[in-house]
């Protein structure tokens, strides 16, 4: 059981529809049963577990929409949703006519994710619970951050990208995205906002970001992956590209959410 800031997950011993791996074979498919109806995040993270344990293997076909639906105990809406998200993170690729397959590399997804383990605090919000805040309102905030923002902020935005590629230790690096984040809120021009993020970077520097080994450099590829992330996001913004931008945002934080405890 996992308590991902406020949705239990179990994931089931049982399976039901398989999926067929690149010689035909059929392999069965982790299902989850929730105490809620399935997210797409929980989707997200159920499909990178069965990737992590063997269950699909990179060039796999997946499941079709309406199955995977019925398996995941949840609605056809949130599995696409899912999927989306990984199509456009390069994890899947559709095939008109085909269906839905994992890319080849798939497997390499998980040497650019932080996997950071965090914990749950008596005195301030846990990292789950803050991000599942977040997915409430900071993608339709995007909306109000292309029409209020100006050319130094995106200047400012960029000059804090380099520094998230260039963070020296692991406490670099999550102080220059949270100083990103808030250069992101500050360009809405709304004080509440502001204060927002400016409440939730102290609740994480209460806990040192739920880190360990702060003093040493983040792994390469998760601050490239990141950078990558985040750099999309800012040229949505400096492209007042307002759609671009939400769908992004939404895509972050739930990919974030997914992952976090994602192997315990």
């Amino acid at each position: 059981m996992v308590d991902n800031g406020g949705l239990v997950l179990l994931i089931a011993d049982r399976f039901e529809d398989p999926v067929m791996t690149t010689n035909g074979a059929a392999t069965p498919l982790v299902s989850i049963s929730t105490n809620e109806r399935a997210t797409p995040s929980l989707v997200y993270r159920a499909l990178l577990r069965s990737l992590r344990e063997g269950k699909m293997v990179p060039g796999a076909k997946l499941p079709n929409e309406r199955d995977l639906a019925q398996q995941l105990n949840t609605s056809r809406t949130a599995v696409r949703s899912a999927l989306a998200i990984m199509e456009r993170e390069g994890l899947v690729h559709r095939r008109v006519g085909a269906g839905t397959f994992l890319a080849d590399d798939a497997l390499s997804v998980f040497e650019r994710m932080d996997q950071t383990s965090v914990d749950s605090h008596d005195d301030v919000p846990s990292f789950g619970e803050i991000v599942e805040g977040r997915l409430l309102f900071e993608p339709a905030m995007m909306l109000l951050v292309v029409n209020r923002v100006q050319d130094r902020d995106i200047a400012e935005m960029r000059g804090i990208l380099d520094d998230i590629l260039g963070a020296p230790t692991w406490e670099d690096f999550k102080e220059n995205i949270y100083a990103l984040h808030r250069a992101i809120f500050a360009a809405t021009r709304n004080k509440f906002l502001m204060q927002i993020m400016s409440s939730i970077l102290d609740d994480r520097r209460a806990v040192l970001f739920d880190g360990h080994d702060t003093d040493k450099p983040a792994p390469e590829l998760v601050r490239r992956q990141t950078h990558k992330d985040l750099s999309a996001i800012v040229d949505a913004i400096a492209g007042r590209n307002g759609k671009r931008a939400e769908e992004l945002v939404s895509d972050h934080l739930m990919r974030t959410l997914a992952t976090i405890n994602i192997w315990q």
